[in-house]
């Protein structure tokens, strides 16, 4: 499986294979007692990760940071060997708490030497088995508290069937280890078992939470994560995810906006790509997205306009939604040149 990246203002994947991203402390916060918490991923994971420090943000005392490489698994360390990489992420700081989702990609061959095994074979199962455990061994010395949490369902049945046989070796191994796997499955799934693309989000209310590709996760989806695993890490054990489901509201009606320019679309696992000038800072809590993500369209804007300079480009693009023209000669140039003299 691969995963379509998008540059994104929250989740931002870059060229590099694996990121760290830390949510910023907020003022006050030194005096409080912070858990550090590390989340460990592939694309899935990454989204994961960035609903818990959402999450992690809104508690105050959770500083969460990401490492995520959109293509790796357990199946192919040729491609990203996660044994060898985690010492190097460890060495330089310190985790109360580690949070482990990867696997989405693991439904392929493994290779040892000259051999190939084909997937959920006798010897594709011993050598998965000894990747997860060379990854294990690495996660125990770090002292860390350990959450391996589930591969989420998945919308196709074939996909998802092998996702469930990996989530299963995991938490064989993961258990064994002594180390909590954290099943967040029952928490996507509809009340006959079958995948569920909308569900109560972290507030309670009724919303899409995955992807097109049934797959990925929208945002909501990606807090709705955060909050499963943030209840782990606050109980010290692995919550029922249908006991933890939020009290399901019921959806309310639309929200009416005024017609305003689009600042911004979704991008990757439901994160926000934004449009901005360049003469003005739009700090993350002041987005208007084209998604409808936020709940009051127009206090946001109103927000943006206040505090954007008077007669700036920025003015023109949220007020009035006028962009400045582009410069003379750049691709995006559409100016009609002028006609030659006779």
């Amino acid at each position: 499986m691969r995963l379509t990246p998008s540059i994104a203002l929250l989740l931002l994947l870059g060229g590099a294979p694996a990121l760290a991203q830390t949510a910023p402390p907020k003022p006050g916060d030194e005096a409080q007692q912070m858990t550090r918490v590390l989340v460990l991923g592939d694309g899935v994971g990454g989204g994961l990760g960035a609903g818990l420090m959402r999450m992690g943000e809104a508690d105050g005392h959770y500083d969460v940071t990401i490492r995520f490489n959109e293509e790796s698994g357990l199946a192919r360390p040729e491609v990203y060997d996660w044994a060898e990489t985690l010492p190097k992420i460890l060495e330089s700081s310190s985790y109360d708490v580690i949070a482990v989702l990867i696997g989405a990609n693991d439904r392929q061959m493994i290779r040892a030497g000259n051999l190939r095994f084909a997937f959920n074979t006798p010897d594709w199962i011993a050598a998965y088995n000894a990747q997860t455990d060379r990854v294990l061994e690495a996660l125990k010395q770090s002292g860390a508290r350990v959450y391996w949490v589930s591969i989420p369902p998945m919308a196709d049945a074939e996909y998802d069937a092998a996702m469930r046989a990996v989530a299963a070796l995991q938490k064989e191994r993961t258990e064994a280890k002594g180390m909590t796997f954290l099943d967040i499955r029952a928490a996507f799934l509809k009340p006959d078992g079958s995948y569920a693309e909308s569900g109560p989000d972290d507030t309670g209310e009724v919303r899409k939470l995955r992807g097109r590709d049934g797959v990925s996760f929208f945002k909501q989806g990606n807090n709705r994560l955060g909050q499963l695993v943030l209840q782990a890490i606050k109980s010290g054990k692995a919550p029922d995810a249908v006991s933890a489901a939020p009290e399901t509201k019921a959806p309310g009606p639309p929200v009416k906006t005024a017609e305003v320019p689009v600042f911004g679309r979704t991008g990757f696992m439901g994160e926000v790509i934004l449009l901005r000038p360049q003469d003005v800072t739009v700090t993350a809590g002041l987005v208007l997205t084209a998604g409808g993500d936020v709940k009051d369209a127009g206090a946001v804007l109103a927000a943006i306009r206040a505090m954007v300079p008077k007669g700036s480009a920025a003015e023109k693009l949220f007020s009035r939604g006028e962009a400045d023209a582009a410069p003379k000669g750049r691709a995006d140039d559409f100016a009609v040149p002028p006609l030659a003299a006779e």
